[in-house]
């Protein structure tokens, strides 16, 4: 992939040439969702415009705090593609560091699902941002708008891709810093994630917040693998019997209890052994060479009963953790592969000085035409006025 290749593009690649397989699968309400890289594709690429039509310029800011999943997902790639810089904001920063950091930067607007996610944002002024209360149906409506704002301006979001080449559009995330102000990131890695292709599906474990999941949905958006997300350790187990990974991804807080998880594991709903912790000790001695007696050589062979636990074709496991001596043999016996993942150093990020914001230029007019964004999905429900646009962008 070349450098600096924008979101739009990477999108628009995959919407071509992978445009009916699945792009990202969830649970919702209780049953598994997906969308295709076409679909994805076509409600980005709105939700992006219809960003631009409310009033958001590319280089300005757009805090999104919604609940980890799809949604999540189409709302970063919808801010990327407008030009825009989503911001994540972990829910342990304290709000007065959080009032500071985005008091430096130029917020446009602020998404969230519930108005409860507002408490974290109280001692920020956010004088000139646009509150978006995005459910369903607003969500939509304000896709509809881009819509229709791509009809008039065909030429609209590639004149934003190119107004931000050689800009980052990567998400930035809020660094708690103990014994020390906050900080703005982006974060950065190396290792596994870049080996991975659009034929494998991905299994993700973790927060939108954190620079571990961040740094694997950017992975997504370039190689354009089948993407599941999930968000605690206790909904693995039954991703893993959903989706059947080539790979899994666990983030530090699911790697961190993995052991647990494999010892409470089940496979079709039975236990899969009546001595867990015993079976994954033998194995370990057995990988590691030790000396063992019959018992101990019989429950070692029997840690085969947990690959089915794993979907069937797993490769390769990263964990954003330090890797323990009984997950390595379980690697080994079961013919998996461990993959890492190394995090660049963190670097303060000043977004103020990055790049210019750059004003959009106009569409064609037509009447009836608003820029007033749907708060709950209610038809002619206000903004509060905190959060209003005040006539123009910019203002």
């Amino acid at each position: 992939m070349p450098a600096h290749e924008s979101p739009l593009v990477r999108l628009e690649r995959h919407a071509r040439n992978r445009a009916l397989e699945v792009a990202v699968t969830e649970v919702r309400d209780g049953s598994w969702t997906t969308l295709t890289w076409n679909e994805l594709y076509r409600r980005v690429i709105d939700g992006a415009a219809g960003m631009i039509e409310a009033g958001v310029n590319p280089g300005q800011v757009v805090v999104i705090r919604v609940p980890t999943g799809v949604r999540q997902l189409e709302l970063e790639l919808a801010t990327r593609v407008a030009g825009a810089v989503p911001l994540l904001l972990p829910e342990h920063l304290d709000p007065a560091e959080v009032g500071r950091l985005l008091d430096e930067v130029e917020v446009r607007l602020v998404v969230v699902d519930d108005e409860s996610r507002l408490s974290l944002l109280r001692r920020a002024a956010l004088a000139d941002a646009q509150l978006f209360e995005c459910d369903d149906r607003s969500w939509e409506r304000l896709r509809g708008m881009g819509l229709e704002r791509r009809k008039r301006q065909p030429d609209l979001l590639s004149w934003v891709a190119g107004a931000r080449a050689g800009a980052s559009s990567a998400p930035v995330l809020g660094l708690p810093r103990e014994k020390a102000q906050a900080w703005l990131f982006r974060p950065e890695c190396s290792g596994a994630l870049s080996d991975i292709t659009g034929t494998d599906v991905v299994l993700l474990t973790g927060e939108a917040t954190d620079r571990f999941t961040t740094v694997a949905r950017d992975a997504h958006l370039t190689s354009g693998f089948t993407l599941a997300w999930v968000e605690r350790p206790e909904e693995l187990e039954a991703a893993l019997a959903h989706v059947a990974p080539t790979h899994v991804l666990l983030d530090h807080t699911a790697a961190r209890v993995l052991e647990d998880l494999l010892e409470a594991g089940t496979v079709d709903g039975s236990p899969w052994h009546a001595t867990p912790s015993e079976v994954l000790d033998a194995a370990s001695a057995q990988v590691a060479e030790a000396r063992l007696g019959s018992k101990e050589r019989k429950l070692a062979a029997e840690v085969t009963a947990l690959a089915p636990w794993w979907g069937g074709r797993l490769r390769v496991l990263v964990m954003d953790a330090r890797v323990h001596r009984r997950i390595s043999a379980l690697a080994t016996t079961l013919g998996f592969r461990l993959g890492r993942v190394a995090h660049h150093p963190a670097v303060r990020l000043e977004l103020s000085r990055e790049h210019a914001v750059v004003d959009v230029p106009a569409a064609p007019q037509v009447e009836a035409a608003s820029v007033s964004l749907p708060r709950r999905g209610r038809a002619g429900d206000g903004l509060d006025s905190a959060f209003s646009l005040a006539g123009t962008p910019g203002s």
